[in-house]
């Protein structure tokens, strides 16, 4: 799937490919959410365990939180307009933001009933049926996880990043449910409650770095090292720059930054078009440049890196 989505919709810049890619996998995860919220709730009502249960119904959150992601999608695509002039990309962020309120929910509401069920316990039933269901739910989950993680990373999808976290505290509460029900069958010692607590944690933990994800480009944050070194090999490589200042990335979505800086520069060589249409080409990012001329120019046009 990973590979058919690339060639379908990201390969050669294809036009709004960004936007279908994070449709269709939208769709997906409905689908597949809906599925597994299906046949989990059937095996929770089949062995009487709260884990299964709330294992379902974190599914479904899961769900709704494909749906948040399939609207920002189209919704951040949409082009600057006077009310909005950086446009609407931020809106990604936010869904992926509110797709880990959704997740702490889930995992708040299942930590409420597995405290519960410890202080009240009851013997889970175990079946063929219902250990197949589970480890169905392991291999779509896996599968999830790996589409979106790589599709997200792709397109830089703070959305798609935490679905895939997601997906992966899924699996691994999925499968302590499988080793609680072992161990019953085992000792005859239920631990369904405490089963359902560890997977809430888990659940929590997702969330958590699920809201970091998308919260950190929200509040603004430095550029990283990667960043911003492929700048000043630009400016390096455009010549006659003394120095750089007040240098900064703006995020307004993951299509839409706007790098903006100010240069001291000497008349030797200095070229913005250059700069701007090479930060362009290996960045993404419009820039944004001031210039400040020195009026004595120095022996030789050094650009000098401000730490």
């Amino acid at each position: 799937m990973t590979r058919y989505i690339i060639r379908k919709y990201l390969s050669n810049n294809q036009k709004n490919g960004r936007k279908r890619a994070g449709i269709l996998l939208g769709m997906m995860g409905i689908f597949f959410d809906l599925l597994l919220f299906t046949i989990k709730n059937i095996g929770g009502i089949i062995s009487g365990s709260v884990a299964i249960t709330a294992d379902a119904y974190n599914n479904l959150a899961d769900a709704g939180a494909h749906i948040l992601a399939l609207l920002a999608f189209p919704l951040g695509d949409q082009k600057p307009t006077q009310r909005f002039p950086f446009g609407l990309g931020r809106l990604e962020y936010l869904s992926g933001l509110v797709i880990a309120g959704a997740i702490l929910i889930v995992g708040g509401r299942m930590a409420y009933s597995s405290v519960d069920k410890i202080l009240s316990p009851g013997k889970v039933e175990s079946s063929p049926l219902v250990i197949l269901i589970l480890v169905f739910s392991i291999a779509v989950k896996a599968y999830m996880y790996r589409y979106n993680k790589n599709i997200g990373e792709r397109i830089d999808s703070a959305g798609l990043r935490s679905v895939a976290v997601d997906s992966v505290c899924d699996c691994l509460a999925t499968a302590t449910i499988i080793l609680s029900i072992v161990i019953q069958e085992s000792t005859g010692f239920c631990v369904d409650g405490w089963t359902g607590l560890m997977v809430a944690g888990c659940i929590l933990v997702a969330g958590i770095v699920a809201a970091k994800d998308s919260l950190t480009p929200l509040l603004g944050m430095r550029m990283d090292d990667h960043t911003t070194d492929v700048i000043y090999e630009i400016i390096e490589s455009a010549g006659g720059v003394y120095s750089v200042e007040d240098i900064a990335v703006h995020d307004y979505g993951p299509n839409r930054r706007i790098l903006t800086m100010r240069l001291i520069a000497s008349p030797c060589g200095k070229s913005i078009d250059k700069i701007r249409h090479a930060v362009k080409e290996k960045l993404g990012m419009e820039a944004v440049i001031e210039i400040d001329e020195i009026l004595t120019q120095p022996n030789n046009c050094v650009q000098s890196r401000q730490e």
